[in-house]
């Protein structure tokens, strides 16, 4: 409605300022060379208006003619591009895809059309990494390494070609150059970091460390982890040092790994590997209180085997019943943990304390069992019967049992299962990998088991039949959760097979 009514206005106007012109025609007059041209206003001002636009006219020929070479030119970079474009998006789908030859033709089309080196010779590198043709993809991420712009994405390229090879030194050298242009940059932080962490270059990765906090690459708290395993790292290392020197050398050493050592502590006061290495050099440079308070506390929070065996040695010389006191005394810090009742049975043993050993493993062992055996367990209980009556049968049977026990835990991480921790797996070189776990592919039922059939079974040359089926007496005390492992076969199945029994397992 606006729209219509100032159209209206417009030709009101005008019509209004023609009637005007009509009514005052009025007389221009025009002087040149001798020549006098009279005319009214109305028509002068159509001719010069005609003239403008005559002149406008040719101006604009002229200057189309004068730009067309210009324009063609652009006209035909603009298709060039464009085709350029389509052949680099042709070729990065073909990477996708796993088409080396069409990459490979699509790249060179992409090279031929476009000024875009970063681009271009990324895909032909990758198109020659797909092909197979390393020396060729190293070729082109070299040549990016001339440019400011394409650098950094060269030195990737270039670092993971090293890292394919195999070639640690070189990939160390292209992740060193990388983080040194782009401090901020996660993965040439994390590729320098593991290098130097799996190499053994404590001081070096711990360096790279305080960098990678000061960028702000990775959070506190996991740099106060690494920080203590590097620690650790290093307090071994210094131990070995020591062991092959002597006098003031020898000393000198192991104060070196006591600090190390203490320095890790004080980050993680509750990692078992740490706090044990840290315990075993106190109690070895005569520091047994602190050993036995950095035990005390990291065995409140999480028994741990290693805890255990430096605890147990910690004074040189010391009687079986004195050491049977003190693991007494350790395992009231956690007395219904697994690893505080063996550990009273191991301090038993060596007391000669064959009651109390079996008594530690009563929840395991015995009428009032209720828990499943482990692998240890068994061994433990072979011991005991072995030293306490003498029966080789009886401990034969334990041993055999624990054939088939449950495991216990280890350090397990790809490919690697020790009861030795390390900063690194030995088999991977990954960095603070291991995890203490133990596999659970054991099946469980449960089966009634008399007190006397229990202490026959102890003393046989066998282990007693836990089979489905078995006749038992009437006279039924107590029950037992028989723990087998079923032979694996050679053929896993299915994928879905394989799923639903890993799903399976992690339930259980």
């Amino acid at each position: 409605m606006l729209r219509a009514l100032f159209i209206f206005v417009v030709i009101a106007l005008l019509s209004a300022l023609a009637i005007w012109l009509a009514d005052n025609p009025g007389e221009l007059t025009m002087h040149w060379r001798g020549y006098e041209i009279r005319t009214s206003f109305v028509v002068g001002v159509g001719a010069m208006a005609l003239a403008a636009f005559l002149v406008l006219l040719v101006y604009r020929v002229v200057s189309i003619f004068v730009d067309t070479p210009a324009s063609v030119s652009a006209f035909l970079e603009k298709r060039r591009q464009q085709k350029g474009f389509l052949a680099l998006s042709r070729g990065m789908v073909a990477v996708a895809a796993g088409d080396a030859a069409d990459a490979k033709r699509y790249a060179a089309q992409a090279h031929k059309l476009l000024d875009a080196p970063p681009l271009t010779l990324l895909l032909a590198a990758q198109a020659a990494q797909l092909e197979g043709d390393e020396t060729s993809a190293t070729g082109y991420f070299e040549r990016m390494l001339e440019a400011p712009e394409t650098e950094f994405l060269g030195l990737r390229g270039l670092f993971i070609q090293a890292r394919r090879a195999g070639d640690r030194d070189l990939a160390l050298a292209h992740a060193r150059r990388a983080f040194e242009l782009r401090p901020q940059t996660p993965w040439a932080a994390q590729a320098v970091f593991e290098i130097e962490a799996a190499e053994e270059d404590w001081d070096a990765a711990l360096k790279t460390l305080d960098r990678e906090v000061s960028a702000r690459v990775i959070s506190r708290d996991m740099a106060r982890r690494r920080r203590a395993v590097l620690l650790t790292g290093k307090a071994m290392t210094a131990v070995e040092a020591a062991r092959g020197q002597t006098g003031e050398a020898r000393s000198a050493a192991l104060e070196k790994a006591v600090a190390l050592a203490l320095d890790a502590v004080a980050l993680a006061p509750t990692f078992p590997p740490t706090v044990a290495l840290a315990a075993r050099l106190c109690a070895e440079t005569g520091r047994t209180r602190k050993s036995a308070r950095l035990l005390e506390a990291a065995w409140s929070a999480a028994p741990h085997p290693e805890l255990a065996d430096v605890w147990l040695d910690m004074i040189e010389g010391e009687s079986g019943y004195d050491r049977a006191v003190r693991a007494r005394v350790l395992a009231a810090h956690h007395p219904d943990h697994i690893e505080s009742r063996i550990l009273v049975a191991r301090g038993a043993i060596g007391a000669r304390d064959w009651p109390a050993a079996r008594e530690a493993l009563g929840a395991y062992v015995g009428p009032d069992a209720h828990e499943v055996p482990t692998q240890r367990i068994c061994e433990l209980m072979a011991e005991i019967e072995e030293g306490a009556f003498g029966d080789r049968g009886a401990a034969r049977g334990w041993l055999a049992r624990a054939l088939h026990a449950p495991e216990d835990p280890l350090w397990t991480g790809e490919g690697y299962r020790s009861s030795r921790w390390s900063p690194i797996n030995p088999m991977t070189g990954a960095f603070d990998q291991l995890v203490w776990t133990a596999p659970v592919i054991g099946l469980a039922r449960e089966v009634q088991r008399p007190v006397a059939f229990e202490a026959e079974a102890a003393r046989a040359e066998t282990p007693a039949p836990a089979a489905v089926g078995v006749s038992l007496p009437a006279r039924v005390a107590t029950k037992e959760t028989v723990v087998f492992q079923p032979p694996l076969p050679d053929d896993p199945g299915p994928d879905g097979a394989a799923e639903e029994t890993q799903e399976g397992e992690r339930k259980w």
